[in-house]
């Protein structure tokens, strides 16, 4: 139990550690705008411009307004459900093989890299390990004892699972076929599989109403087979830690290693049960992409990643190779840390930092009724950046109201240029990084706005910030400003224009 105890504190310790030190990035930018709506206006934006169920939004809607909006206040809900995942997987691991194993699935858990880095961000990611691990470790206990109270956990684990990300049906679809495979003459069990079915009926119904969005079609601008390999090494080191090729390589080697150890047990019905789980989960993956359902990434596939932790800590927790087991422990446990603490102290591998642009250009406008003119190279949104400066909105180029966009003219004293200097994502697609979200433009020295001149250029991290200034406001329109940018070659998009009010 003491080894229990201090995995959980060093789990809580890494997750907590700095967890306001990285602004929000877009995804979480949007958690934080999405949250301040009440719940029928959030939902109905969860339909437009989300991918995902609505139960974790629920709970951080509360969450939210009991610790604030902020970035420790909204990520502080992942981390706790980070910490809590380290006990459930030590239960697990216990129940399905030996306590030596519980202990290293629950190592495991506390220094994993991807685990850690969504239990410091405000998105739905590590309340779904959790869940999904409730469910596990429930239908461990139901299909030994199918009696009522295991069954209902595991109904309503699997149920919240899927309702806070789709693919929680990864494994809760092979669960519930394990379940009719070995006890399909119990109404118990039926009742229970016939109870996740009707429950997830609305979620189904969510599903086809954010589809007809399209918002999930940037997945498959990536093709399918880097995104397959990527699902391997990240679910070891994470996505672009410092020197993540030797530490993925290190560690690809101790996981195979303990699936080897394991893989001469095969007559444990454990082994066999989460062989199928996993197995049945990438089936249902095949199937959906088959059919057009596309949405294969790294953090979609989470629910698959206890029970293969599960397997190879099995493997590893063989009493007759249980010294070498635990040195491959602790050597693997150390490769995380190293990697997620890697990332947590270099900033080139953290998320955008817009919170620093917003710190950069400051908050206010230049002088009196006199607005600026924000302009963003390469990039669509006011998110993150209005999160950090108030009275922040969009001069549009498109809609219905174009017309007056283009026409309408600000007394505008300061033109902010800001490039993104961060290198460019990797052409496998970035769901978590520095990169991520992000196109590398080139900033010039000046731009040909007649009445500005230059007076400044600043770096901040991922970003380069050029500014400029006029002696008196003068009258600007989008045309202007974008006439003296596209004469320069530059990639833009909308202006930003910041009112004084």
């Amino acid at each position: 139990m003491a080894g229990l105890v201090l995995l959980t504190v060093l789990a809580a310790a890494l997750r907590f550690w700095r967890l306001r030190h990285q602004g929000f990035w877009f995804d979480e930018a949007n958690t934080s705008q999405e949250l301040r709506f009440t719940p029928g206006q959030m939902i109905t934006l969860l339909k437009h411009y989300e991918s995902t169920p609505p139960f974790y939004y629920a709970v951080a809607w509360v969450w939210g307004r009991i610790f604030g909006f902020g970035e420790a206040g909204l990520r502080s809900l992942s981390a706790i459900c980070g910490v809590l995942v380290v006990p459930l997987a030590y239960a697990l691991g216990h129940k399905l093989f030996s306590k030596r194993t519980g202990l290293i699935v629950a190592a495991f858990v506390a220094c994993n890299p991807l685990l850690i880095w969504y239990s410091q961000e405000a998105r739905a990611y590590e309340m779904l390990v959790l869940l999904t691990a409730v469910a596990l470790l429930a239908f461990a206990y139901a299909r030994e004892r199918p009696e009522r109270p295991a069954l209902t956990v595991w109904a309503a684990a699997s149920v919240l699972a899927m309702a806070t990300e789709y693919y929680a049906a990864l494994v809760v679809i092979p669960m519930a076929v394990w379940f009719l495979y070995e006890h399909r003459q119990r109404r118990e069990v039926l009742g229970s599989i016939a109870a996740v079915a009707v429950l997830s009926l609305p979620l189904l119904w969510f599903a086809i109403s954010q589809n007809a969005t399209g918002h999930a079609s940037w997945i498959k601008h990536v093709s399918l087979g880097p995104r397959v390999g990527q699902i391997f090494p990240q679910f070891l080191v994470g996505f672009g830690a410092p020197g993540g090729i030797a530490l993925s390589w290190i560690a690809a080697v101790l996981t195979l290693t303990g699936l080897g150890l394991i893989a001469v047990r095969r007559d444990l019905v454990a082994v066999r049960m989460l062989g199928a789980l996993l197995l049945g989960a990438i089936v249902i993956n095949a199937l959906l992409v088959a059919v057009g359902v596309d949405n294969l990434l790294t953090r979609n596939v989470l629910p698959m990643w206890l029970p293969a932790a599960v397997l190879v800590a099995a493997g590893l927790g063989l009493r007759r190779t249980l010294l070498p087991g635990v040195a491959l422990t602790a050597v693997l446990c150390g490769v995380g840390i190293a990697a997620a603490v890697g990332v947590e102290v270099n900033r080139t591998y953290q998320r955008p930092d817009w919170r620093q642009v917003a710190s950069v250009l400051g908050t206010r406008p230049a002088q009196g009724v006199a607005e600026r003119a924000i302009l963003i190279q390469n990039y669509r949104d006011v998110l993150p950046l209005s999160l950090y400066m108030p009275h922040l909105h969009a001069w549009h180029h498109t809609g219905t109201d174009k017309v007056s966009h283009y026409t309408r003219t600000y007394p505008v004293l300061e033109v902010d240029v800001v490039s993104i200097s961060s290198p460019p994502a990797p052409s496998t697609g970035c769901w978590w990084g520095s990169a991520c979200n992000l196109i590398s433009s080139q900033l010039q020295s000046t731009y040909p706005i007649a009445g500005f001149r230059p007076v400044s250029i600043r770096r901040s991290h991922q970003f380069t910030i050029l500014r400029m200034v006029a002696n008196r406001p003068v009258m600007l329109t989008p045309p202007m400003v974008s006439s003296a940018l596209t004469n320069t070659k530059l990639i833009y998009d909308d202006l930003l224009v910041q009112t004084a009010s």
